[in-house]
């Protein structure tokens, strides 16, 4: 064949170097493609040895050849937390720690479980329950004594006035009580006087240093319910008002609905016009037992209990005289609506060396068996913190 007939005269000499251009290009580009490959392979390799090295002892420090405990993150959102529980080494090396075990993870701003003990401990200690409040020493609570011998804890009310007076100013010259203020008596002595009493020489109760008594007037049958006059007023009070004592009378209801406190209003009234009797002290309504037996009014509640008492003081009151009620730290606090008798004055008697009773109150009968002359049993005696004459 002639040289002539391998030759296409459809390219000239421009074209066929072109064309041979073209290949050694391609050519060139395959061996690129190769070394880019084989490259690529070779930093794989290399980082894989690195990680696995990092996971060994000997980088580490781990000497003891026991796996460090996990940490977890405090900050940093959940996302992050989710994904720092994913056992990196694992997949990589089967080894049980997890990517907190290596050290570069320190560069991280994370918060670490053992640099915030102080600050998780005090987030604790703030969410834990406190301990409960002991009701004897926070100031909110008062304890009754009930008359079977228990006792009980009740939650003082902060709107009522609250009792003011200064223990330090209390002091007991037997067998009375005092109360100073300044350095300055400014209390009265007192005691209350009844049939159970006996025969009483008032002189010689005033000798004593008795400046007035609270007699007895009379009182409602707790299951009778008939009203009756104390059999020695009469004398007691004659006799007392011309000892020169102060003199303030008592009632003792078992009124079951304001229509009897009405009535037993009305009887005091009616007994104190009839006999000329002069009272410059208050007349007190008092609701306590003096014996064990079942009273009608025992069943009484709160409500209906507390109106039939303000129905008999503002009947006193308008009377012109000081009404006040009478009772125990346990009857007034249980059993009555202090709240509905605010302005209306009150007589504690509780038998102690200083009163207990958290809210205000203007006389104290603080002994029931005194030892003063003139009584020859023991005498109830009572403070006053006003001179009631003087009024």
């Amino acid at each position: 064949m002639k040289l002539d007939d391998r030759f296409n005269s459809e390219y000239d000499d421009d074209d066929y170097e072109s064309f041979e251009e073209e290949s050694l290009r391609r050519e060139a580009s395959g061996r690129s493609l190769r070394s880019a490959a084989l490259i690529i392979s070779f930093f794989l390799i290399i980082t894989i040895g690195v990680l696995v090295w990092a996971n060994s002892d000997k980088f580490t420090g781990n000497k003891n050849n026991y796996p460090r405990t996990p940490q977890t993150a405090v900050s940093g959102g959940a996302a992050y937390a989710d994904y720092n529980k994913v056992n990196i080494d694992g997949v990589i090396t089967g080894n049980t720690r997890t990517a907190y075990d290596l050290d570069f993870w320190d560069d991280f701003p994370v918060d670490r479980r053992e640099d915030n003990v102080s600050s998780n401990s005090s987030v604790s200690a703030s969410a834990a329950p406190s301990e409960e409040t002991d009701p004897a020493k926070d100031g909110k609570h008062t304890l009754i004594t009930h008359k079977n011998g228990t006792e009980e804890w009740v939650e003082i009310n902060p709107y009522l006035d609250k009792n003011n007076y200064d223990n330090a100013g209390f002091v007991y010259k037997t067998p009375f009580m005092c109360y100073y203020e300044n350095n300055t008596k400014v209390s009265c002595v007192g005691a209350f006087i009844s049939k159970n009493d006996d025969y009483v020489d008032f002189s010689e109760l005033k000798k004593s240093g008795v400046d007035f008594v609270v007699l007895k007037l009379g009182q409602r049958g707790y299951s009778s319910g008939d009203l009756s006059l104390d059999e020695n007023f009469l004398d007691n009070y004659k006799r007392a008002y011309d000892a020169g004592l102060d003199i303030g009378l008592y009632f003792v209801s078992a009124a079951a609905s304001t229509e009897e406190a009405m009535e037993e209003a009305d009887y005091v009234l009616n007994t104190i016009s009839e006999n000329s009797v002069s009272v410059n002290y208050p007349i007190m309504l008092s609701t306590e037992k003096s014996g064990s037996g079942k009273s009608r009014t025992d069943e009484l509640e709160k409500i209906p209990r507390t109106n039939a008492a303000l129905t008999f003081m503002k009947a006193i009151e308008k009377a012109g005289y000081y009404p006040m009620f009478y009772g125990t730290k346990e009857t007034l606090i249980q059993k009555y609506s202090l709240g509905s008798m605010i302005g209306y004055e009150v007589c504690i008697s509780e038998t102690a060396d200083l009163p207990t009773y958290p809210y205000s109150f203007n006389m104290w009968e603080y002994d029931q068996s005194g030892k003063v002359g003139g009584i020859a049993g023991g005498a109830k005696l009572v403070i006053s913190f006003e001179d009631y004459s003087l009024r």
